[in-house]
């Protein structure tokens, strides 16, 4: 059964992602540079993406200026990584900011992260 929990705007489930989930962990680690990595490979940030949080959001606000539909970002753990929280947060925090952002342009942006067992 699937546990769903809402944080920040984040919904958070408690299942095995799915395949086209964007994996936030990388060698069994979670943490600011696993994240930052990972987000610019699937979203293709250019080569002089600064590597911190407000440059992937400002990039990622150019992502978001792109849609025109409701859509679904699925992230995941990977399976029981050792997880920085602090840099968990953050991530967190810059999703809602997207969201927020994409909801005052009219577009529905629906972040979910799944932890994975």
């Amino acid at each position: 059964m699937m546990e769903q929990a809402y944080n920040r705007g984040v919904s958070l489930q408690h299942a095995t992602a799915p395949t086209n989930a964007i994996c936030l962990a990388q060698d069994d680690i979670l943490n600011q540079q696993t994240i930052l990595a990972n987000l610019q490979r699937y979203f293709q940030f250019p080569d002089y993406f600064g590597e911190n949080f407000d440059a992937a959001y400002d990039l990622l606000l150019d992502v978001v200026d792109t849609l025109t539909t409701p859509t679904v970002w699925c992230f995941c753990t990977g399976s029981q990584p050792t997880i920085d929280s602090d840099a968990l947060a953050i991530w967190q925090q810059l999703m809602q900011d997207l969201m927020h952002y994409a909801g005052s342009k009219g577009v529905k942006l629906q972040i979910e992260l799944f932890i994975e067992p």
